[in-house]
């Protein structure tokens, strides 16, 4: 279940010795969250860090049958530090192998790069294209593009997507669906539900309600009951509806995803899985500093779930990143900014500098693999890559299965 956020509040920080060396860590973030300058063109490079990427030890032996990605929407860099903050210790995914992601998205007709809006970004995740704003799963032409999912599929592996959006949300429909305006709600769900995406779970909404016997007709079995889930998991295509948007919730992120992943595990030929956590993207839209840190715990909380899911198994691959950041995020220990948190037990300053999105870069945060990023020419002499690069890194482990990496 997710942990009790406003038992948390009452929290008191390692004080003196944890601020010392976590704002360590914050001063390291920091010289990552500076984005592209909106304009730039997709073959320039940008002035960057050169923070040495963080290695892991890969485990010799091992196939990857599976891929779990977990996109915090809005999440950048300030954000996760402010979740940490909020949890009182550094969070477990923070300490994965590491690199950053430009997120921009390009202009219609041009080469330019532009601030991406969540279907740009999810569209580039999901498909490694590319694209205009307001496209989702297609190219930056309007042609339809195969995603991740589709991948999976073709190589005989269940596919899946939950989020706490409704699944005709931005970032969910970039996974399982074809528009080229994000705003066409009929057209989404009507190329979601021919997917063949073989789990759909979203925040419970009329539109999808209404569609049921369109669901039900295109091998769905329907479910709306979080306590009658387990009688699904044996069906080969499930389109769940429950009470995931916002922070007070009835079903958590955490327990929704590891159904999810209870749901897939029956694929012998393993799954790919994307998970959304939506609400620090629309917290941050309305600047509210206390609910996004819980949307941050939630976020941190099903990333723990899922490796507690997974226990000592060596087959599947955990990638936590953001689709943009949102909000221009800034946060400080000092009373250098303009507002204060206190919700801590220690004050935390912060200021939002828009109320929109940002072309600062995010974080991609890797489990289970040693990932090869030197192969993404895209800013990775600065240890940096683009959004699309994540879809081909998820494609090279799936089509590279056994040692990846080493």
């Amino acid at each position: 279940m997710l942990k009790n956020i406003e038992g948390k509040t009452t929290m008191k920080i390692y004080r003196q010795k944890f601020l010392s060396i976590f704002m360590t860590i914050l001063l390291v973030f920091g010289l990552l969250s500076c984005g592209v300058q909106e304009g730039s063109e997709i073959t320039e490079s940008s002035a960057g860090d050169t923070t040495d990427v963080i290695q892991v030890t890969p485990t010799p032996d091992h196939e990857i049958k599976n891929i779990v990605l977990i996109i915090g929407d809005g999440m950048g860099i300030e954000h996760i530090s402010a979740g940490q903050f909020y949890a009182g210790a550094p969070f477990a995914f923070a300490s994965w192998q590491y690199t950053s992601v430009n997120t921009d998205s390009v202009k219609v007709n041009t080469n330019r790069l532009t601030i991406t809006d969540s279907a740009a970004s999810g569209t580039a995740l999901a498909t490694g294209h590319l694209t205009v704003n307001s496209y989702l799963g297609k190219d930056a032409t309007g042609a339809d593009v195969p995603t991740i999912l589709d991948y999976a599929a073709s190589l005989n592996k269940s596919t899946g997507v939950v989020t706490t959006d409704t699944l005709y949300g931005a970032t969910p429909a970039a996974f399982s669906a074809q528009s080229i305006d994000r705003n066409a709600v009929e057209t989404i769900l009507t190329t979601q539900i021919a997917s063949n995406v073989n789990l759909l779970c979203g925040a419970v909404d009329t539109q999808c309600t209404a569609r049921q016997v369109e669901i039900l007709d295109a091998g769905y079995v329907f479910c709306d009951d979080f306590a009658q889930v387990d009688s699904t998991l044996s069906s080969d295509k499930a389109y769940w509806q429950f009470d995931l948007a916002g922070n007070g919730a009835s079903i958590a992120l955490p327990d929704a995803s590891v159904k999810a992943l209870d749901f897939l595990d029956k694929d012998t030929d393993g799954f790919v899985l994307m998970i959304e956590q939506a609400y620090i993207d629309k917290y941050s839209h309305d600047n509210n500093f206390d609910e996004m840190v819980k949307s941050m715990s939630s976020l941190n909380d099903t990333v723990d779930a899922v490796m507690e899911w997974l226990g000592d198994r060596t087959d599947t691959v955990v990638l936590v990143t953001a689709d943009h950041e949102t909000g221009a995020l800034a946060i400080s220990t000092s009373p250098v900014l303009a507002n204060e948190c206190t919700s801590f037990g220690t004050p935390i300053y912060y200021k939002w500098s828009r109320a929109d999105h940002s072309n600062a870069k995010v974080g991609l945060f890797v489990h289970g693999v040693k990932a090869d990023f030197t192969k993404f020419d895209f800013y990775a002499s600065q240890h940096q890559i683009k959004n699309s690069d994540v879809y081909y890194l998820m494609y090279d482990i799936l089509s590279n299965p056994i040692n990846y990496g080493e």
